[in-house]
């Protein structure tokens, strides 16, 4: 018999796996469906064997994530979706709407400030205790208020320590799983406790956990099985609508090897560090085809809508090693420019996934919320667009007066090929996340970007340059256009520089005069 297709043969499965739903459970079919948004931590957009790019690269044959493949293949995989450049922003904004703009916690947090200094610029007046109750509505809240069970798991990462944002069940969560105010584990081991009694460490002990530490688990694989108890007690003891939020504290660092997934890589020209990430990737993908199963298993799947994303592009400035390219630092999201904190596509363009855990188009809810399987779009979304998504799916109402900047991309679930986006997308990123010496032209240095269309703007305060791409051109971001395209840059600077100042974004300050550094728009083609 001759070997189907991969992506025929995952539809096959997803189809028999609906199947095995049966009659009674048709008959009793709910009204609103679950919800299952799986966000993994500095996972870069080629950090997987599904292609988000046009064509396959050396990083996607490098990779193993099966179950990524079979989420694409009974979804949409979007190739131009995109996070904040590091992480806090990104949580922050799908839980509220909001954009970093108007939610100003524009850097990660954890005790004061965060932010570095650099040669001329100081840390802006940003909001450093991060997401508070009260603050704004938060999806969670709203979830629950409408009947869903709000089940956190993972990293929560949202508020400093010490403040009511660092607790989850605060922001509109019913259970939390793991999650506190640090933003990376200690540890990864349950056979150190994931860094709880370390001296000096006691801010990235993963809280919790008790029945695992000590024991040789991973931490991945603990918040699995949690998760999956968590959907378990949903399904068969509370009978509710659930919102599954699985987010793993991987692939962000320490980068430490994840057993069994390591023994694949250990013969790739690879440095080690590369061999410990790919095994956490691997690891980080055993936990969704987990979930799903779980699913499946508990006759919820095609009822349930699975949503994978990542908070920020990949990391590539610091602790990764020579990749399989045979390239190292700012090169492991290639085609893609730089990484984690960068204005560049590699800091912010990252893998997403929408699709129902198993294909069923007679339900009622897959009938209601059709999902073309199998496909790609196009369609530019951000993080904050989560928000207005998820709740049209759950059907629960916005409050009438609450003001959000995302916007519902669900038609482009049933309509693929459309990739219009008529709003421009903005980041604001003011502070200094990675120390980088003075006159260089990193991306890593405080800016703020427009997208609109193809092309893209970005505004660095250091030096105050502008730079102006066309990124269906130019993925890479080689060719600055700002000379040759002054009309193109003045107008996207304008749009810019109007949305940061109505919403009294936060400038860098100045070192010299300790006051703030406003954005400048670029000079006229005939000032000097």
């Amino acid at each position: 018999m001759t070997a189907l297709p991969k992506t025929l043969r995952a539809l096959l499965v997803n189809a028999i796996l609906a199947g095995s739903i049966g009659p009674a459970a048709i008959a009793a079919a709910p009204d609103r469906p679950n919800i299952v948004f799986f966000l993994v931590d500095d996972m870069g957009w080629q950090d997987s064997s599904v292609p988000f790019h046009t064509e396959s690269t050396p990083f996607n044959r490098f990779f193993h994530t099966p179950s990524m493949e079979r989420l694409a293949a009974s979804g949409v995989r979007f190739t131009q979706a995109y996070s904040c450049a590091v992480c806090t922003p990104t949580r922050v904004s799908w839980l509220t709407g909001l954009n970093a703009t108007s939610h100003h916690v524009t850097n990660w947090t954890l005790k004061g400030e965060t932010s570095r200094k650099s040669a001329s610029l100081l840390p802006p007046d940003w909001k450093r205790e991060g997401l508070q109750p009260g603050d704004h509505p938060t999806l969670a809240g709203i979830l629950r208020d409408s009947g869903y069970r709000t089940i956190h798991v993972g990293k929560a990462h949202w508020g400093a320590v010490g403040t009511p944002g660092a607790d989850p069940l605060r922001l509109g969560f019913e259970v939390n799983i793991a999650g506190h105010a640090a933003g990376a584990p200690e540890s990864f081991q349950g056979l150190d406790r994931y860094g709880e009694g370390r001296p000096g460490k006691e801010v990235w002990a993963v809280p919790g956990l008790q029945e695992y530490k000590g024991k040789d688990i991973h931490l991945t694989d603990a918040l699995t099985r949690e998760a999956c108890r968590e959907i378990e007690k949903s399904v068969t003891e509370l009978r509710k609508p659930f919102f599954l939020y699985l987010s793993h504290y991987a692939v962000h660092t320490p980068l430490q090897p994840h057993k069994p997934w390591i023994d694949r890589y250990q013969d790739q020209a690879v440095d080690r560090s590369e061999k410990w990430y790919a095994s956490m990737v691997e690891g980080m993908d055993a936990s969704l085809g987990t979930v799903m199963d779980k699913l499946v298993s508990l006759g919820v799947a095609a009822d349930t809508l699975v949503v994978f994303y990542t908070d920020n592009g990949g990391l590539s400035h610091v602790a990764r090693g020579r990749n399989i390219l045979g390239t190292g630092q700012d090169t492991h999201n290639l085609p893609l420019r730089e990484g984690k904190g960068s204005a560049y596509e590699g800091g912010i363009r990252v893998p997403a996934i929408v699709s129902w855990a198993a294909v069923a188009p007679d339900r009622p809810l897959q009938q209601r919320i059709p999902v073309s399987p199998g496909s790609r779009c196009a369609r530019p979304i951000l993080v904050e667009d989560l928000f207005p998504a998820f709740l049209a799916w759950s059907g629960a109402r916005k409050p009438a007066d609450l003001e959000i900047d995302g916007i519902d991309f669900t038609p482009s679930l049933a309509s693929p090929g459309d990739s219009r986006r008529d709003a421009p997308l903005f980041w604001h990123f003011p502070n200094v996340w990675t120390p980088y010496p003075e006159g260089s032209t990193t991306g890593y240095q405080p800016h703020s970007v427009i997208r609109s269309g193809d092309w893209k703007a970005i505004h660095f305060y250091e030096s105050g340059r502008w730079e102006l791409y066309h990124l269906a051109t130019d993925l890479g971001e080689k060719n600055n256009l700002a000379r040759r395209e002054p009309a193109k840059l003045r107008e996207l600077a304008g749009v810019l520089l109007e949305r940061l100042t109505r919403t009294r974004s936060p400038w860098p300050v100045d070192r010299a005069t300790g006051k703030p550094r406003p954005m400048r728009l670029p000079p006229t083609p005939d000032t000097p």
